[in-house]
């Protein structure tokens, strides 16, 4: 089973629920695939131990109800339940600053301090259903 089977069945018995009932979900994804080797880290020995502590401090930053993704490669993602486009925006600039510190005190180069995200809603203005089961086909 791969590691994140469990988040994409989730993921998508929510797009059923927002169907059936008024409500939203949104999904953020975090790219921090550039950060490869233990040689670039300060304060952990490892990368498990580096994205352990990061888990622990976006757990921190989300809801009960929300889930986040194994971190697989550095990507992860996190599913927002019951949450609108606006909101999913708002935590998600709040939590890019958070990640931004938390690189800062433990990455050696400038160039890791960098947070690639997305966000994608449903509904949402722009994200169908489509888009949003694609962004979710889309986690390793």
């Amino acid at each position: 089973m791969h590691r994140n089977d469990y988040f994409k069945n989730r993921a998508m018995e929510e797009v059923q629920r927002v169907k059936r009932y008024p409500s939203f979900v949104s999904l953020l994804s975090l790219d921090l695939s550039h950060i490869t080797s233990e040689k670039e880290l300060e304060n952990f020995e490892n990368l498990s131990k580096f994205y352990g502590a990061l888990r622990e401090l976006i757990e921190k930053s989300i809801r009960e109800t929300d889930l986040i993704s194994d971190i697989y490669g550095g990507k992860i993602a996190i599913l927002l339940v019951e949450t609108p486009k606006n909101g999913a925006q708002i935590l998600l600039e709040r939590l890019k600053e958070s990640i931004k510190y938390f690189l800062c005190n433990n990455t050696k180069s400038p160039l890791n301090w960098r947070v690639p995200s997305k966000e994608n809603s449903f509904p949402g203005p722009n994200n169908d259903e489509k888009s949003f089961i694609k962004a979710v086909k889309e986690i390793n």
